[in-house]
């Protein structure tokens, strides 16, 4: 891969509208699950995230370099469960609020938000972009919730595959979208600070290395292996390090591998 193109605004924002075009999207069968499970009086549960990519100026960013596309992911508060982790923001669906903005989407009431990427999503069939419209006005309402960043500052480029969580029963729909201006973050309860994390330090096998987690007993006794390990990615910035893992870091390698047919090195 030609690493130039992180620095390309208008060529990689193109190159990921159409790479995630091409990928199946496999929302309807997963929102049917959930549906039955709750009515079977299960617990199970899902929501939308929304991936955000930003194109960050050398001098926003405050050193003497090009501009290059970063990831905007949330660093959670000490408040919330696994508190310092990086996520995605997004969150659990709202039946009434969700579908209103669903509505809004579908008529095109939210300008800015459609584009390319909203159109070509229209050839998964209407079922799948009914699914799309919906989770994706989940995203944005959570993200506005969690950080202020208005529904009219998202571009939607694509859908990326659901994945399941193994540690709770949860299914994750992840959206890809661009953020299209600086603003100014009014961060929630939830959220300790936004962490922007460049595209191309995924690309360097120096930064992937191994999460150990020490597990209690009682979960040793359920099966689950002490140390826990996961592959993860360390990102200095500014004196500091922050640790991408578990969910949010294999959705971002499925992004990787479906722009980019790129695999992220062992760590």
């Amino acid at each position: 891969m030609d690493p130039s193109i992180l620095q390309d605004q208008t060529g990689f924002r193109l190159q990921v509208i159409e790479a995630l075009s091409r990928e199946p999207v496999d929302y309807v069968e997963p929102f049917a699950f959930i549906h039955r499970q709750r009515e079977a009086k299960e617990s199970f549960a899902g929501g939308g995230v929304l991936l955000p990519l930003f194109f960050q100026r050398g001098q926003e960013s405050g050193e003497p370099r090009p501009g290059e596309y970063v990831f905007l992911l949330n660093k959670r508060s000490k408040k919330v469960l696994q508190p310092g982790d990086l996520c995605a923001p997004g969150g659990g669906i709202h039946p009434f609020l969700d579908s209103i903005t669903q509505k809004l989407l579908k008529f095109r009431l939210l300008p800015g938000i459609g584009g390319a990427g909203l159109e070509l999503a229209r050839r998964n069939g209407k079922e799948a972009y009914e699914k799309i419209l919906f989770l994706l006005g989940n995203a944005l309402r959570e993200s506005w919730e969690e950080l202020r960043l208005s529904p009219f500052n998202v571009e939607f480029l694509g859908p990326l595959p659901t994945y399941q969580l193994t540690s709770r029963r949860w299914i994750i729909f992840p959206l890809v979208g661009r953020v299209k201006h600086s603003w100014r973050p009014k961060l929630s309860w939830e959220v300790e600070k936004i962490v922007p994390i460049p595209l191309a330090a995924f690309f360097d096998p120096r930064n992937y290395a191994v999460y150990s987690l020490e597990v209690p007993e009682k979960l040793v006794a359920q099966g689950i292996p002490s140390p826990w390990e996961f592959p993860c990615l360390v990102h200095g910035a500014n004196g500091e390090e922050e640790i991408l893992w578990g969910a949010t870091f294999q959705i971002i390698q499925t992004f990787f591998r479906i722009v980019f047919q790129f695999s992220f090195p062992p760590p």
